[in-house]
């Protein structure tokens, strides 16, 4: 049973965000592109990983959590909770040859052109969850098997022999996995209510981080965005609709959607100056009627007041 559903992290919203907002010839736009591509990389093997529990035909009661994170530190790609054991998932979207040096915990790849690069063991940070939430469970009163597992959800990733003896398979191979895991690990340690006790009991201390791209409002283009044209002009508020200014197209989200860029790279919360410096209006009854018809919360009174924008 899917409880908690995958979504893409806050990261991954404001980078692109960002994609929308920074000017191309920004110094740092490369770096938030690159930052990009690999966090777009890492929801697209999640999302892949996701779509095997499909075939998973567990003859037991058991709930699926994603990505569920504790105290911003400890950020779990899937949570299998079972009666007899909870299994933590740690998923990665690799292409390349892998080689791991056990000794000094080192994990590289090796590019088709034959160019080394060295990343985060996600041995150790398996290990460090699943140590975690054993604390986290008993502390709560559960005493049970605490299993964890590296997902490689790109065929493409080739394994030396160097990982033969760790906890690592591709993704073809985790429903035979689990199938496995339930035959060694038979013992019931809770009861189904329990279990749906454990679960609103995590789903209780999940705390998804924020994070800050530390770019300020000044370097961002203003204005709501045509989507029609990728994004590189802006619409224009006239008789009552949002018009590009260069393809002439009504789109209604680039509105709504500005307002999200708003929220995710400067703050929550809005002032009608700022509305009007942001969408470029000079009128601000057009701007208070606005933000009047969004029925947004507002904070404070008269010229301090704010609107807190809603999340989609």
């Amino acid at each position: 049973m899917f409880v908690k559903q995958r979504e893409k992290s806050f990261k991954q919203l404001v980078l692109e965000a960002l994609d929308r907002r920074l000017p191309k010839d920004h110094a740092r736009y490369e770096y938030f592109q690159e930052m990009l591509r690999r966090v777009r990389a890492g929801y697209a093997g999640e999302q892949h990983v996701d779509k095997v529990w499909q075939e998973i035909n567990l003859q037991q009661p058991y709930i699926l959590l994603h990505d569920v994170e504790f105290q911003s530190m400890y950020q779990m790609d899937t949570l299998l909770l079972t009666q007899n054991f909870v299994l933590v998932l740690e998923i990665k979207n690799i292409v390349g040859r892998v080689e791991y040096m056990k000794e000094k915990h080192q994990f590289i790849r090796i590019h088709a052109d034959g160019k080394v690069e060295g990343f985060r063991n996600p041995f150790d940070q398996v290990k460090r969850h699943a140590r975690f939430l054993s604390k986290f469970l008993y502390e709560r009163g559960y005493v049970m098997p605490i299993k964890y597992l590296v997902v490689a959800a790109n065929p493409n990733m080739i394994m030396s022999v160097s990982l033969s003896s760790q906890p690592i398979l591709h993704v073809s191979g985790l429903v035979e996995r689990i199938e496995r895991l339930l035959k060694q690990h038979q013992t019931i340690y809770i009861d189904k209510e329990e279990l749906s006790e454990l679960c609103t009991y995590m789903l209780q201390h999940h705390k998804p981080s924020q994070w800050n791209s530390t770019i300020s409002r000044n370097e961002l283009r203003k204005g709501a965005l045509c989507s029609h044209c990728s994004f590189a002009y802006v619409v224009s508020y006239m008789y009552g609709r949002w018009r590009c200014t260069h393809c002439h197209k009504v789109d209604e989200q680039a509105f709504w959607h500005a307002l999200q860029d708003y929220r995710l790279l400067i703050g929550e919360q809005i002032s009608k100056a700022e509305f009007c410096d942001f969408f470029n209006m000079s009128s601000e009854r057009a701007a208070y009627y606005l933000l009047k018809k969004l029925k947004f919360k507002a904070v404070g009174q008269n010229k301090n007041r704010k609107y807190i924008i809603r999340a989609k």
